[in-house]
This record gives C-alpha cells, structure tokens and sequence, in this order.
C-alpha cells in the first residue's frame, strides 16, 4: 500500500510539474505574439499628404478590405469602412478608418479582429493563437500591399 502511495504522490508532483512549463510556455507564447500584434498594428496604417493620394490610399483600403476579411464590408463612408461581425469564431474581420489632417492629408488605419480571440473578461481566448497570426498576417500585410499597388 505504501508503494502504490508513493507512486500516487510522484505521478502527481510529476503532473504538476508538466502542468507548470506548459502554463509558463504559453505564458511566453502569448507574450511573444502580442508583442507581433502589436508591431502589426503599429504597421497597420499610413500617411498620405494630398487629396488625391488620400482618395486613391482609401479605395484601395476598401479593396484591401473586402480581400481580407472574412465577411461582407456593411459600412462604407469618407471615414470608415467596416464588415460584419462573422457568425462563427476564428474569422477575421476588419475596420478602417480615414482621420483628416485638416491640410488635405490624412491617417488611414486598418484594424483587424478576430471572434474568439479574447474571453469576455480580455484575457486570451481558446482561440488566440490561431486568431492572432491571422491578425498579425492581415495587418502586417496593409502598409506593404498599398505601397506596392501605389508604384
């Protein structure tokens, strides 16, 4: 019976222990890519100096949009454009907004989400990691994409 005891004890400490790095590396997988989304996001936008490069930058945006999200765009305007909120969880979908710099220019951000992504209290989802490389790949994307189109 003491044998069986001290085997109980060590498979536990031995689970523990395994529960324990598997708790820290996804602790350090989390971290590292919101350090990514992050990047992503600050990559996520431009500046353009004049109307016509404006106009231009946001027609593209929208087709960038509609490219990349996984629903419908449902609001277009001078200053936002937006899909729908997908149905199911792990999907992409995007906004982009156009800021007026009051000279003829503008910032336009691409900001993408993803259902699943985060709980309801913002700590990660079952979903994160997926979510977040379909995030960070949509993102990251933006800025090269429109200054490629542009040449």
């Amino acid at each position: 019976m003491a044998r069986m005891n001290i085997g109980l004890c060590i498979a536990l400490v031995g689970s523990a222990w395994l529960a324990a790095c598997a708790t820290a590396s996804h602790e350090t997988l989390f971290r590292a890519e919101e350090v990514e989304l992050f990047r992503a996001r600050q990559q996520a936008s431009i500046v353009c100096a004049t109307a016509a490069a404006c106009d231009d930058a946001w027609t593209r945006t929208r087709t960038y949009v509609a490219g990349h999200s996984a629903t419908r765009i449902v609001q277009a305007d001078d200053a936002v454009i937006q899909t729908a909120f997908p149905h199911a969880f792990g999907f992409v979908y995007l906004a982009a907004s156009k800021d007026p710099d009051g000279e003829g220019g503008a910032a336009i951000r691409l900001k993408a989400m993803c259902r699943g992504m985060y709980d309801s209290d913002g700590n990660a989802g079952l979903l994160y990691s997926t979510c977040a490389k379909s995030v960070i790949s949509v993102e990251a994307g933006f800025r090269a994409w429109l200054e490629k189109r542009s040449d």
